[in-house]
Order: structure tokens, then sequence, then C-alpha cells
């Protein structure tokens, strides 16, 4: 690409050699110009059809700000799924301020650190929390300027069924001192949106989400953040939670779970294996 000065220099050298006989160009009247020629005429454009190009090919080299959803449009969510953020042509001088995640057009969660990552890194977007339907999941990716990039995916999501033995009833446990959770009564409640809500023996409380099925199977999620306050935020370890299997059945009226392999988190096994009570 040729620079302002290059350019300027080229430019006169054309019109100079275009419009002034040899006699003239070498005698003291060779700054005196005429009109120019056609050729020199040609040569100018043509130089200056050069230049723009390469000015456009360089301008193009900067990448422009971009933002990409791990969830497709017309995707159908039957299980919980990862939604992660990806932001290209990030500037060392405009970075991201912040990356907002939208459902049906509220902000549901804000994420300033890469990765970005709903419902906090490593943890995933719980299907049956929202309605059985379509959903517009938006995804707005916000730099320090104010500048903005934008994708969005329309999506359809599934319920799955909670086993009426579970519902509509909250099941508590006690726990001694001296285990990895305060000591007290905790207690637990299965809704129909798949999210098992904990009371803590403090006052506070978590979430955890969960599919039944009607032969006893249970599949543990990890917390549901974004529905809950952020004091109540959070898993039962530092590190994200796997995707956990337990079994549960009822006894009588006692709530009876059990561990069925291991968990990258004994936190949460020991919390839910064991005998809980019913209590309404």
């Amino acid at each position: 690409m040729l620079g302002s000065s290059a350019l300027a220099h080229t430019i006169d050298s054309v019109l100079k050699e275009g419009v002034m006989p040899p006699d003239i160009r070498s005698s003291p009247l060779g700054h005196v110009r005429r009109l120019p020629s056609l050729p020199a005429i040609a040569a100018l454009v043509a130089i200056l059809l050069i230049a723009g190009c390469a000015g456009t090919s360089g301008n193009a080299a900067v990448a422009k700000l971009r933002v990409t959803s791990s969830i497709a449009d017309q995707a159908v969510l039957a299980d919980p799924v990862a939604w992660i953020a990806t932001v290209t042509g990030v500037t060392p001088s405009d970075a991201i301020d912040r990356v907002d995640f939208s459902i049906d057009g509220s902000i549901a969660w804000t994420e300033h650190n890469s990765p970005y990552t709903f419902n906090d890194d490593g943890y995933l977007l719980i299907n049956s929390v929202l309605t059985p339907g379509s959903h517009l999941l938006a995804i707005d990716a916000v730099t320090a300027s104010g500048a903005h990039a934008t994708t969005d995916a329309t999506v359809t999501t599934t319920r799955p069924h909670v086993p009426d033995a579970l519902l509509d009833k909250g099941f508590v446990r006690y726990r001694p001192a001296g285990g990895p959770t305060p000591a007290g009564e905790w207690r637990i409640e299965f809704d129909v949106d798949g999210v098992i809500r904990i009371k803590d023996a403090g006052g506070g409380g978590a979430t955890e989400a969960f599919v039944a099925t009607a032969d006893g199977g249970l599949k543990l999620y990890g917390p549901a953040n974004w529905i809950v306050p952020e004091s109540d935020r959070g898993g039962f370890c530092d590190e994200p939670e796997n995707i956990a299997k337990m079994q549960w059945q009822l006894r009588g009226t006692d709530l009876v779970i059990s561990a069925v392999g291991t968990d990258n988190c004994n936190g949460r096994m020991s919390f839910f294996a064991g005998v809980w009570k019913v209590k309404v």
C-alpha cells in the first residue's frame, strides 16, 4: 500500500511527465504546467484505484466484533445443556466489558470474564425451568466503549415428568456437627420445574437441578443459579459439579436416596444420600 507522501510524489511525477515536452521540463520554466494530457489522466486514475484497493484490503484485515452461541437456532432442548458465548474480533484497546444472556427478552445472566458461560462456569442451562414450548435465547457482547455484537436462537424446550410421589411435600434430614455441611435440620423439595429447592440449617438456600424417573432413577445436574438470589448461588463444591447418578425410593413415607457410582463432588453425594423424613 502506498503511503501518503509516496502517493503524492507519484501523482506529481505523472502530471509533470504527462503535460510537459522535454525542452520545457529541462528549462527554467519546468515548474509551469498546462492541462494534463489524456495519457496522464489515465495513469492518475490507475494509481488512485490501486491505492484505494490496497486501503480497502488493509481495512478488511481488521476483524469485526462477533459473538456466536453454543446453542443452535431451532434446537430442541430435552436435557440440560451448556450455553456458552464465543466472542471474536476483540481488540486490546476495547476489551469485553460484559456478555448478557437473555431469555425471551429479559436478561437472565451476565458474565464479565471468559469463558462466557450462562449459569456460571461449568454449569448448564436447565431446560425444565422454562415452560415447555418456544423460547428466544439471545446473547449481547458489549465492549468497554459500548460496541455491541449480538446473536439469538429460537429453541423448543421440553420438561420431563416428575414422579407424583416426590411432589407437593418436603423432606427433612438432620445433619450432625463435624460434617461437610452445617449441623441442623435441612429441607429439600422436588418441584415440577426440575429443581430441588434446598433450605439449610442456617436459613439459607440452594438449588440442584434433577431428573427423576418412576423406576427410581435420579440424575443431579448442578445448581440453577440464575433463578435465585446471589446469596443462594453455587454448588456443594468449589469446582463445577459433574452430572451425578443416584437412586430414590419410598419406604413408607421416608425417602431413601442412594449413590450410584462416584461423584466429583463428594459433598453433594454425602448430602443427598441417606434417609429423608417427609414433612409437609
